[in-house]
């Protein structure tokens, strides 16, 4: 069941609904960091600048880690190919 919480977000209070608080308030904590990080970097841009900054970075790093993920289970399965024909040859 969904549970009403509150995070804080680069200064803004936001109310959200989940399933999962510890995660979400986790998840709120490290963008939060992320955008004082990115906020001292580049003083004076709006905050949706940095949202927007900071949104492409996060799915900049997804879209890597599921590239690497896909490398990972390639090369499994080619493992799993060799295995499979040496158990063959025996």
């Amino acid at each position: 069941m969904s549970e009403a919480i509150k995070v804080h977000i680069l200064g803004t209070d936001y109310s959200l609904r989940t399933n999962d608080e510890a995660l979400v308030r986790e998840l709120a904590a490290e963008l939060d960091s992320e955008l004082k990080d990115l906020q001292q970097k580049l003083p004076g841009k709006p905050p949706t600048t940095l949202a927007v900054l900071t949104a492409l970075n996060t799915a900049e790093m997804k879209a890597h880690a599921q590239l690497n993920e896909l490398r990972e289970m390639e090369r499994l399965a080619g493992e799993i190919e060799n295995l499979c024909d040496a158990i063959e040859q025996r």
